[in-house]
């Protein structure tokens, strides 16, 4: 796949990213039920939801660092061993930073 292709792949995926992200601040911002039963319930949702937000914020900052990779000519190279990282990888996990010999 060609580096401008998957940079826009990337770049879409990202928006994705931060709508939910956005999404998820808009439900805290609903605040809570008076009820103490359904705040309970509220709680765990609010745990799953950061749980998501985290993990939205962890893959945004994965995919931005591949693309500058991407911009600066360094993309595909392990930044453990400076080996080429197998193309195959690549297209399984488009932000992988290391190939799979130094990611174990």
């Amino acid at each position: 796949m060609m580096t401008e292709q998957l940079k826009v792949q990337l770049t879409k995926r990202i928006v994705e990213l931060q709508q939910r992200v956005s999404a998820i601040h808009h439900d805290f911002a609903d605040g809570r039920d008076a009820d103490w039963s359904e705040q309970a319930g509220e709680r765990e949702n609010e745990e799953v939801l950061n749980a998501l937000e985290s993990e939205a914020k962890i893959e945004i900052q994965h995919l931005s660092n591949a693309i500058t990779r991407m911009e600066n000519g360094s993309y595909g190279i392990c930044q453990t061993c400076g080996e080429e990282i197998a193309k195959p990888r690549l297209q399984v996990q488009p932000a992988a930073e290391k190939c799979i010999q130094c990611a174990d």
